[in-house]
């Protein structure tokens, strides 16, 4: 809580669950600063905010939750940088941009909410890179390319969104990797593979989209693993596995999807 993301008023680290807000439908957590989701469609941030990624138009940490956007249905936050959907389809960065991770074309520091692109359903953010996916299922990525987690066959930064998949149903980030689910169940994975966390037997960095697993209901990307959930109801997971991540009583990484649950 160094940085007043607990959202507590305080910079004390917490050992226990302390009560910050109610009236809460979603939440994400970037490297050091917090995002919330309210009932009636408010977007509150608080906690580290040196390249401006709470969005209060100040580069002031916030030890409380401030008002950053109304009209919200969506939020995701990447490590100095955060994502909003509004109910218009409307997606919003803010934020670092060192990578052209917020993609409104610039390398430039956006400390205030900046309209990015129209059209979006829902959206992701990674480590330095982002995800969104359109109302046409078409998936667009940005920002930070450097194992290719962007999926266009390139480890070339993007400033801007740009099409990289079609068919998608749901996305998800890890810091340096990505995921799609296809509307017909097929898991694809491209970016950094150092940890297995594409899970496709390798440990090849693939810039574009690989498919790992079938029948797929959802996914999620953590920081060099990621998970599955397959429709007969087996959960899978792979990737970095040193701190028993995977589930799987061991603490060996994992290239192929291992059944946990």
């Amino acid at each position: 809580n160094n940085y007043g993301q607990l959202g507590d008023g305080t910079a004390s680290t917490r050992t226990t669950p302390t009560q910050v807000l109610t009236g809460v439908i979603s939440i994400a957590a970037g490297g050091y600063h917090s995002l919330a989701l309210t009932t009636d469609g408010n977007l509150l941030a608080w906690g580290r905010n040196d390249y401006g990624q709470v969005g209060d138009a100040t580069t002031t940490v916030r030890y409380i939750p401030t008002q950053v956007l109304t009209g919200v249905s969506a939020m995701a936050a990447g490590y100095f940088h955060s994502l909003a959907l509004t109910s218009d389809g409307n997606l919003w960065a803010w934020g670092a941009n060192s990578f052209g991770q917020l993609g409104d074309d610039t390398t430039l520091t956006r400390t205030a909410p900046t309209s990015i692109m129209a059209g979006v359903a829902a959206l992701a953010a990674g480590g330095y890179h982002s995800l969104a996916l359109l109302t046409d299922a078409s998936l667009s990525a940005w920002g930070r390319n450097n194992f290719g987690q962007l999926g266009d066959g390139t480890t070339t930064d993007v400033h801007t969104p740009i099409p990289i998949l079609t068919g998608v149903a749901a996305m998800a980030a890890g810091i340096e990797h990505s995921l799609a689910l296809t509307t017909d169940g097929n898991l694809l994975a491209w970016g950094n593979n150092g940890a297995g966390q594409l899970g496709d037997g390798t440990t090849t960095t693939r810039t574009t989209p690989t498919q790992v697993l079938t029948d797929v209901l959802t996914l999620a990307a953590g920081y060099y693993h990621s998970l599955a959930l397959t429709s007969d109801g087996r959960l899978w997971a792979w990737g970095a596995n040193s701190y028993g991540q995977l589930g799987d009583g061991t603490t060996t990484s994992r290239v192929c999807p291992t059944q946990t649950i």
